[in-house]
């Protein structure tokens, strides 16, 4: 039973299961129908030790399988060909103001930061309160990531996107998954992120209404690895033909940074950007955030970055161009440097 023991430990570790109603009597009835165990040898004594044990672990996962696999398909489906890009995190469960938080997995560029993660309502009405959660804005929060001091003068700020939507909600296990977003600078040393829900917000009355808060301010520590990203610089057709002074192009998105904190760039935004790939593919790169960094008045030291996220993943060297609206900028080889 040790062996069995430890696995129980393991999938414990693993799986938040909590225990059914009626499994004692349940797993008695099993219990009732194994042969009795004989005071000679060992083996038919091992037999129903063993089964004993495979009955509650059946009982057990049964429970635990039965809350959870909506979810992990929403996930899967959430990720898509991203999941070989995202870091799972540690299984762990964070009690927020009566809300249980797991985050599952972690994605990140040198200007974008997602993170999936599960919240159930163990015993309250929190999700009963909301019209509907799924509904764009009934949620919030960020990923707090640490400033990148580098760039930055002494008296120069720093200014960020952040937000949190609801992808799937499963009224059964009382739990939704939610992907919350910051669309800033990342600096190297990510050790310091962390997901942080700030409240969930209702109009089931016709009037907005605030059903959850996190009240201290609560942040749930997250492991980052951000994936490899290219950087475009002042010689390539896109940079240049945008009035961009760089560009970075990683797996999840295209990130245009202006010299001008001033230059908004909208047109960029609505034109619609995308990429075609080596094997004529185009991939659509929808606007994801903006963000900026400046020093007043808006001199050398400033930038406008805009961040538009990729709808499926792209491998950077089979990039072979952009489309800003219906202009297209070619991507060479040697313009573009790791």
């Amino acid at each position: 039973m040790e062996e069995f023991d430890e696995m129980l430990r393991r999938m414990a570790e693993k799986e938040e299961c909590t225990v059914p109603k009626g499994f004692d009597e349940r797993l008695q009835e099993t219990l009732d129908g194994l042969p009795s165990r004989r005071k000679k040898g060992r083996g038919l004594g091992v037999l129903k030790g063993a089964a004993v044990a495979a009955a509650a672990c059946a009982l057990l996962m049964g429970t635990a399988l039965a809350v959870s696999p909506g979810l992990r398909e929403a996930l899967t489906a959430a990720l898509g060909g991203f999941a070989p890009y995202a870091q799972e995190q540690e299984d762990k469960t964070y009690i927020i103001d009566g809300l249980e938080f797991k985050v599952k997995s972690v994605l990140a560029d040198d200007f974008t930061i997602r993170a999936y993660v599960e919240v159930r309502d163990p015993e309250g009405d929190i999700f009963d309160k909301i019209d509907d959660i799924t509904i764009p804005t009934r949620v919030s929060g960020g990923v707090d990531v640490p400033t990148v001091n580098e760039w930055l003068a002494p008296d120069a700020t720093e200014s960020w996107m952040s937000g949190a939507e609801c992808l799937s909600y499963d009224a059964e296990s009382r739990t939704a998954l939610l992907v919350v977003s910051t669309w800033k600078a990342m600096p190297e040393d990510m050790t310091e992120a962390a997901v942080r829900v700030r409240a969930m917000n209702s109009y089931l009355t016709g009037d907005y209404e605030e059903v959850w808060r996190n009240r201290w301010g609560r942040a749930i520590p997250v492991e980052v690895k951000p994936v490899d990203t290219t950087a475009l610089g002042r010689d390539t057709a896109l940079v240049s033909g945008l009035g961009a002074e760089e560009a970075r192009l990683s797996p999840l998105g295209l990130t245009l940074i202006f010299p001008d904190y001033e230059i908004d760039r909208e047109d960029v935004r609505t034109a619609g950007v995308s990429v075609k790939l080596a094997d004529g593919s185009v991939v659509e790169a929808p606007w994801g955030g903006v963000c900026g960094i400046f020093l007043p008045p808006y001199d050398e030291n400033s930038s406008r970055v805009i961040i538009m996220n990729f709808r499926e993943p792209v491998e950077t060297e089979q990039v072979q161009g952009i489309y800003v609206g219906e202009d297209y900028y070619p991507v060479e080889g040697p313009a573009a440097v790791k």
